[in-house]
């Protein structure tokens, strides 16, 4: 006689597989405890020959099953892949074509995600160690939140669709292009096309084929990360906790306590917002570029500094700012941040950064007529006198080096070519201009010889650079080794 399986569904249906003898459960059903006690290693083989069996059959609902490791390779289905309340060692979804996949309420060791077209993933109320999911296009949204995941991981995942997605059965209100990664707990580390060395042998130990393609970029057009809460344990807080590299997209990151440290890298972002963000460790943006629009500029970047706080160093690198403001206030967070740990060196370097984007927004200014005339004049003067000069104070080689090749070489040689120095000999040699080129530059003047036509205007612009020069110098000494 049949015995059906005693598991019942939420809506109130039983399953109608036959259990296992000994057992009141159907192979899916039947816990890892009590079917090896029944059957051994023989276990394994009965649950995937049974779940692969309910999949040919277009079964793509699995409430409450237990599975070791649950490969789907090759799967097309117009259905949404769902497993509810369930407990998986791994799920491994590759090369397939799917509505979507879905995991609510379950428990999984490693899910994989390869090389697969789906419109929506969605992972809620779950229990995941490992989740990565690899070149995978997607057409509607990626949503991961209210779970614990350990490791999470997307690579060279694509946007793919074009359209406003609508509100699905499980009560998710989706917005097309969207990864979002919210309320997540017990968190060691969330990367966007991050290298794992373990992964491409993981998946061949599951039959997964490689492809030999190059990394390509993620692509959305909103990265979302809210409320993720990072594992504190001491051994995880200098490690990269959270990397974003290779996005192409909006980012915004909201409520986030990061253990450790943030990096931004090679990414397109537009118009990103940082909001309650706080790094223990230090933030990294490098190679980057940001476009930000003008409601960005009036709106995010003037709170910047108070939702942004960084507990080590901020650190920006060979990034691109369609917005010199921005630029400017990028450059002015990561120059406070080293100047609070003592290292000035590298905070000069990021003031004289900062100065130079403060130029650009002057010269983009929209103020018309004279007033812009004046603003371009002052630009220029600020780049003659404080640029050219010292870079703003922050090199105090430069003076130097600009007063020697002024008065040892410019300033003689236009003596010499004007011939308007004269002295109490006939002759006049080179050493002899090199000669009245240091005394006036440096204001003494002894009268034994003295300037003449063209000569009086040159040696009047001289005596001014070297007094201005010998103060540039001095300014800048005392600022770089005196603080």
């Amino acid at each position: 006689m049949k015995v059906l399986c005693d598991y019942v569904y939420k809506n109130g249906r039983k399953c109608r597989l036959k259990s296992i003898e000994g057992s009141k459960y159907c192979p899916l059903h039947i816990s890892f405890e009590e079917g090896e006690k029944l059957l051994g290693d023989k276990l394994r083989e009965v649950k995937d020959t049974t779940f692969q069996r309910r999949l040919k059959s277009g079964q793509s609902y699995f409430e409450g099953v237990y599975l070791y490791d649950a490969t789907i390779r090759d799967y097309k289905s117009e259905k949404m892949l769902v497993f509810r309340d369930s407990t998986l060692k791994s799920l491994i979804l590759d090369g397939s074509e799917v509505k979507g996949l879905i995991l609510i309420g379950s428990t999984v060791e490693r899910l994989i995600v390869y090389g697969t077209a789906l419109e929506v993933l969605l992972i809620k109320d779950s229990n995941v160690f490992g989740l990565n999911v690899l070149r995978v296009d997607f057409s509607g949204h990626i949503s991961i939140r209210d779970s614990s995941v350990k490791y999470l991981m997307i690579n060279s995942t694509r946007f793919t669709g074009a359209e406003e997605g609508e509100e699905s059965s499980y009560g998710e209100r989706s917005v097309s292009g969207l990864i979002l990664i919210s309320n997540l707990r017990d968190v060691r580390r969330v990367g966007l096309n991050t290298r794992y060395p373990l992964m491409r042998r993981i998946l061949e130990e599951h039959g997964v084929n490689i492809s030999r393609e190059g990394r390509r970029a993620v692509r959305a057009r909103e990265l979302v990360i809210r409320g993720v809460s990072f594992d504190f344990s001491p051994r995880f807080k200098r490690h990269v906790r959270l990397t974003v590299s290779g996005f192409s997209g909006r980012l915004v990151l909201e409520d986030l306590d990061v253990f450790g440290h943030v990096e931004i890298a090679k990414s397109h972002l537009r118009s990103p917002e940082f909001i309650h963000v706080v790094t223990q460790g230090n933030l990294v943006l490098r190679g980057s570029h940001l476009i930000v629009d003008s409601t960005w500029a009036m709106t995010v970047l003037p709170s910047l500094p108070v939702e942004l706080t960084v507990g080590g160093f901020m650190v920006v690198e060979n990034c691109r700012f369609n917005n010199p403001n921005a630029e400017e206030l990028f450059y002015r967070l990561a120059r406070t941040s080293w100047e609070k740990s003592g290292d000035f060196e590298r905070a000069d370097g990021y003031y004289y950064l900062e100065m130079l984007a403060r130029r650009k927004a002057r010269l983009q200014s929209k103020r018309r007529g004279v007033k812009r005339l004046f603003d371009r004049l002052e630009v220029a003067f600020e780049w003659l006198f404080a640029d050219l000069t010292c870079r703003y104070g922050t090199d105090w080689k430069r003076p130097i080096l600009l007063w020697l090749a002024a008065v040892n070489f410019i300033f003689p040689l236009l003596f010499w070519a004007t011939k308007s120095i004269a002295g109490p000999s006939g002759g006049m040699g080179l050493l002899d201009y090199e000669y009245f080129s240091i005394v006036t530059a440096t204001t003494i003047g002894y009268g034994d010889y003295h300037p003449i036509g063209a000569g009086r205007a040159i040696a009047s612009l001289e005596a001014l650079f070297g007094t201005f020069m010998w103060a540039v110098f001095l300014t800048v000494f005392a600022r770089k080794y005196m603080r």
